[in-house]
């Protein structure tokens, strides 16, 4: 259903824009703004802005922008009437619904959404349960995990029923077609439905605002696969995903460090032991994507993965990762056999904590690892060595880290520098050679200041700051002064509003732009720190282009209709069109 402005302008001024992004994003206060790096593009230095005294957003760096609205729906990728309704939960606005909403208006995220809150109730109360939960109950006792922790953490159980979840959700309205899209039943060859999961401890899987989007299966016995994690979906991307942030971002600061673990177990442990800066990935590799999202919160990275010989080359392959992000990061190495979990439970989280202050910078880690597997001083060994510490610097983007590693190494394997630089060289260039050759995904959206005719877009986000301007200029324009669409469609919408007897505020004036790209045209122009005095010159100095631009195109067309005219020797028509040509000369001065 369609909501009424007035309801929509109070539950925007209830809902800053600086408290809801903040709840997807750190940000830092910069002047009468704040910034933060751009969740929907991969940058180094933040771009992104939020204005609070206009409650907007912008990106400088790939164009996104717009109000807390066009925030939400970009980033959970809801429709308007989603963003809404979950604006107006967060603020305790209660919205009419007078009848039931079209289907049309509910997008595919939020079925999603909807099937996994039920799902995690399901399976939450299956792990309760005094009878059906018992099994799961005692394998959690055995792995150490308290009832205080699997209840604050919300952990489940999927009962060995081939479709007990599906039954459950189709007794709530939720269609077969639906659940399917969810990945949390499948159908048989046969064509009968069944759970995914299935006798398995469940761990729920949040994004960072606290909505379930999967689960993690564990299960009780030796069975295969032993960890089963929900397909990816709309609402779910396994390599964005890390567990628990939605928990420990709280805990997080540009002056700490965060935790990497390999489990969900691990996670448990280590959080519980006291270390509440902990994430886990889920069962994968650490990812460009993990990394983008941890540098917004702080600046170095502890991976603590398995003792064992595939924890340590999962953990050299996520330190190529961080070194790709210009993340700083460090390694604790476990004893063999031992994971997080195990350790502390063994010897205890004092113990643990040795272990982390003591952490290998990436350099000493994979030094350590490489020569426990060759000898340095024997020629294939070197040789192996020097390849792979040089494959790993080839993804290093800072020079002064670059060169610091690469005189250790030189040092260490006691040959030329020269020599290690030169075989960096060949292999930077082959991968800038396997780069170019491939296949670039589409560009970004085009950035602020490639606009062909940026006057008009300052001119009209002037005119939705200030309507007071619209009387110094502005109502001498018309739509077809602007050649810019999103300009002329947003001048339309500033003049109905100037000519009411009451103009809108700016902030919910914004939301009567309805297309996104014309948000985000308007935005680029309004996060700028001016005066009054400053706002009003620029206007003029925009009004003064697109008027000036009108004459000089109306004089080019009269210059052509008199050549015309001349040719036709219509005397008289070309004495009219001189003296319009003479007296636009005259104002254009």
């Amino acid at each position: 259903m369609r909501y009424e402005e007035r309801i929509i302008n109070e539950v925007q001024s209830l809902s800053d824009i600086v408290e809801v992004i903040s709840g997807y994003l750190p940000l830092k206060r910069s002047g009468r703004t704040f910034k933060a790096l751009c969740p929907f593009h991969q940058e180094k230095t933040p771009s992104f802005i939020v204005h609070p005294e206009k409650q907007i957003y912008h990106c400088f760096g790939c164009g996104a922008g717009g109000n807390v609205f066009s925030f939400l729906m970009k980033y959970e990728n809801l429709n308007f009437p989603e963003a809404l309704r979950n604006l107006a939960a967060r603020v305790n606005v209660s919205l009419p619904e007078t009848s039931p909403r079209p289907s049309g208006e509910i997008s595919e995220s939020e079925v999603l959404y909807e099937i996994h809150r039920l799902a995690h109730e399901y399976y939450v109360e299956k792990l309760k349960d005094p009878v059906k939960g018992e099994a799961a109950r005692r394998y959690l006792a055995k792995r150490g995990v308290t009832e205080e922790t699997w209840k604050s953490f919300g952990l489940g159980w999927a009962t060995p029923d081939w479709r007990g979840l599906f039954e459950f959700l189709a007794k709530r309205g939720i269609s077969d077609t639906a659940l399917f899209r969810s990945g949390l039943a499948l159908r048989s060859r046969d064509g009968n439905p069944y759970d995914l999961f299935r006798g398995r401890v469940l761990f729920p899987i949040h994004n960072l605002q606290g909505k379930v989007i999967a689960f993690g299966g564990r299960g009780l016995g030796d069975e295969a696969p032993k960890y089963l994690n929900s397909p990816e979906s709309a609402i779910f991307r396994k390599r964005r995903e890390l567990y628990g942030l939605h928990i420990t971002k709280r805990f997080l600061s540009s002056d700490s460090r965060v935790l990497i673990v390999e489990g969900y177990f691990d996670f448990l442990r280590v959080f519980s032991a006291g270390f509440q800066n902990v994430v886990a990935t889920l069962g994968t590799s650490l990812t460009e994507d993990h990394v983008r999202i941890l540098k917004r919160y702080v600046p170095e990275a502890v991976v603590v993965y398995d003792g064992d010989p595939a924890g340590q080359a999962a953990t050299l392959r996520g330190l190529e990762v961080f070194l790709e992000g210009e993340m700083s990061v460090k390694v604790v190495t476990l004893p063999s056999a031992k994971d997080p979990d195990s350790f502390i439970q063994d010897e205890g989280a004092f113990e643990f904590k040795k272990l982390v202050d003591g952490a290998l910078d990436f350099f000493d880690f994979k030094w350590k690892s490489l020569t426990s597997r060759h000898v340095p001083s024997d020629a294939a060994g070197l040789l192996k060595i020097s390849s792979e510490f040089l494959e790993s610097f080839s993804k290093i983007k800072n020079p002064i880290l670059l060169d610091r590693y690469l005189q250790r190494l030189a040092g260490l394997l006691g040959v030329g520098e020269g020599s290690l630089r030169s075989k960096l060289g060949e292999i930077q260039k082959k991968a800038r050679g396997f780069r170019e050759s491939s296949p670039t995904p589409s560009s970004a959206p085009a950035a602020p200041g490639k606009f062909l005719f940026p006057e008009e877009g300052t001119l009209v986000a002037f005119l939705l700051e200030e309507p007071a301007l619209w009387q110094k200029g502005g109502k001498d324009l018309s739509p077809e002064d602007f050649h810019h669409p999103a300009a002329r469609e947003t001048f339309q919408i500033v003049r109905q509003n100037c000519n009411q007897e009451s103009p809108a505020r700016y902030a919910q004036l914004f939301n009567r732009l309805e297309d996104n790209a014309i948000q985000s045209y308007v935005a680029a122009h309004s996060v700028r720190e001016l005066t009054s005095a400053e706002r009003e010159k620029g206007f003029l100095d925009c009004l003064r282009k697109i008027q000036l631009r009108g004459i000089d195109e109306r004089l080019e067309k009269l210059r052509r209709a008199i050549q015309v005219a001349e040719g036709g020797g219509e005397k008289t028509r070309v004495s009219g069109l001189l003296e319009e040509y003479r007296t636009l000369l005259s104002q254009r001065g």
